[in-house]
């Protein structure tokens, strides 16, 4: 079973925008609207993993200073539904 943090990491991965730069002869990724969270790779793949990893490390960032994560509620509907 996929945990629900899990599952809102590969949303906004789905999400990502990948580009080939000559300049530095490497593939870049970043996320529309998730600044900073920006990664480079020799192959797409590479650089799908760079960027997971930054966009780990900023949610966790953001957690940390207690800021919400839009589109994610750490409610879960049984839970919602016992109270």
């Amino acid at each position: 079973m996929e945990l629900k943090f899990q599952k809102y990491i590969y949303q906004l991965l789905n999400k990502a925008h990948y580009e080939y730069d000559a300049s530095v002869k490497a593939w870049a990724g970043w996320i529309k609207n998730m600044p900073g969270v920006y990664a480079q790779g020799k192959n797409i793949e590479e650089a799908r993993s760079e960027l997971m990893s930054a966009l780990e490390d900023r949610l966790f960032i953001d957690l940390k200073k207690g800021k919400a994560l839009p589109g994610f509620s750490t409610t879960s509907r049984q839970h919602a539904k016992t109270r």
